[in-house]
C-alpha cells in the first residue's frame, strides 16, 4: 500500500529543509560552486531528489538566499510583536540579522551577484522590506530614530558592518559587532547630518 499523500508531502518538505540547511553549510563553507553531489550527502538524501525539488544550481541559490531573508524577517516579526517600538528594538533586529548574515557573509556576497530574479525572490524582498519598515516607523513614531532613516537602511548597515570587517574573522570573529553598534547610535535622532542621496529598495 502505498503511503498517505499527505505523509508524501510532510516527507517532500522535510528533504527540502534538509537540503536548505545542507546548501546553506556547503555555500559557507566552499562557495556556491560546490558540487550538488556534496549537497545531497550532506542532507542524506539522493542527488535525484536534490534535482526534483531545485532543478538547477541558480534555483537551489535562489531558494537558500529567500530562505535567508525569510528567517531574518522572522526575527523582525518577532520583536515587534514582542518588545516595545524604540531604537532597542532596531538594534536587537540589527544584531541578530547580522548575525545571521556574518554566518553567511560569504554565500550572501556571492548569491547577490549569481541568483537569477523570480517573482517569489521579489515577493520575498518585499515581504522583508515592509518588516524592516514596521520597525523603523515604530521607533520613528516614539521619537527614537531620525526621520529620513528607512527599512532598507537597517538592511544595508548589517551588510556593511559584517562585509567591512569580514577580513579580520579569523582573529577577530565579533568585531562586527563594534562597528554595528556605532551604526545603530547614528540612528538616533537630534544632531543629524541631512542624508543627501535617498534610500534604495531592494525590490
Amino acid at each position: 500500500m502505498s503511503a498517505p499523500a499527505q505523509e508524501l508531502r510532510a516527507d517532500a518538505q522535510r528533504n527540502r529543509r534538509h537540503l536548505l540547511e545542507a546548501a546553506a553549510a556547503a555555500f559557507a563553507e566552499r562557495g556556491i560552486d560546490v558540487s550538488a553531489s556534496e549537497i545531497a550527502a550532506r542532507a542524506g538524501v539522493a542527488k535525484g531528489t536534490l534535482f526534483r525539488h531545485f532543478p538547477s544550481k541558480s534555483d537551489l541559490v535562489g531558494a537558500v538566499l529567500i530562505d535567508r531573508m525569510a528567517h531574518v524577517r522572522a526575527i523582525a516579526i518577532e520583536i515587534a510583536a514582542t518588545r516595545p517600538p524604540g531604537l532597542a528594538a532596531v538594534g536587537e533586529l540589527m544584531s541578530r540579522g547580522a548575525e545571521v548574515i556574518a554566518a553567511d557573509r560569504s554565500f550572501f556576497d556571492a548569491a547577490m551577484a549569481a541568483v537569477v530574479p523570480s517573482e517569489q525572490l521579489h515577493a520575498e524582498k518585499g515581504a522583508f522590506e515592509a518588516a524592516l519598515d514596521s520597525l523603523v516607523e515604530g521607533a520613528r513614531d516614539a521619537g527614537e530614530i531620525r526621520d529620513d532613516v528607512r527599512g532598507i537602511d537597517l538592511a544595508m548597515l548589517m551588510m556593511a558592518a559584517t562585509n567591512t570587517t569580514a577580513p579580520t574573522n579569523d582573529r577577530h570573529p565579533q568585531l562586527w559587532r563594534r562597528y554595528l553598534a556605532l551604526m545603530i547610535d547614528g540612528l538616533r535622532p537630534g544632531a543629524t547630518t541631512p542624508l543627501v542621496v535617498a534610500a534604495v529598495s531592494g525590490g
